[in-house]
């Protein structure tokens, strides 16, 4: 069964936590390809930058993905790639309320990432505000 993940964090309105969203935003696919292949796992993932109220500048990144299996394994394959530790560590950088205390850990990004995911289910493996068209696995689809 696939899983969502919806990581909301408002950033700063600095103009260097400003450009670092952007940055993110447009380099994104070409950063994340690599990693995301190699999990076999990953079905979907993009970034959105949420606007301002007043239409100028960034709110909050929104990272969506969309994966097999649960969670904190999920987030474990990710933890131990330096790539991605760099990446979360640029996020935690320009996030309005960083993680306190900051990230060095496995179990302090799993923390952070759950406490700011927008798909929490109340029963640990049902999804219900996903819909699926398919029941194959990354892996199974592309063999």
């Amino acid at each position: 069964m696939a899983n969502p993940l919806t990581l909301f964090v408002p950033i700063k309105q600095d103009f260097i936590s400003q450009a670092a969203a952007q940055l993110a935003y447009n380099n994104f696919v070409s950063s994340v390809q690599a990693g995301l292949d190699e999990s076999g796992i990953v079905h979907y993932a993009r970034v959105a930058l949420i606007p301002n109220a007043s239409g100028e500048g960034t709110y909050a990144i929104l990272l969506i993905t969309t994966f097999d299996g649960p969670m904190n394994p999920y987030l474990a394959f990710f933890w131990k790639n330096p790539s991605t530790q760099a990446a979360f560590s640029g996020i935690a950088k320009i996030a309005l309320n960083p993680p306190s205390p900051p990230v060095t850990d496995l179990t302090g990004f799993e923390n952070f990432i759950n406490e700011n995911n927008l798909n929490v289910s109340a029963s640990p493996g049902v999804n219900s505000d996903l819909y699926q068209a398919y029941p194959q696995t990354v892996r199974e689809i592309v063999k």
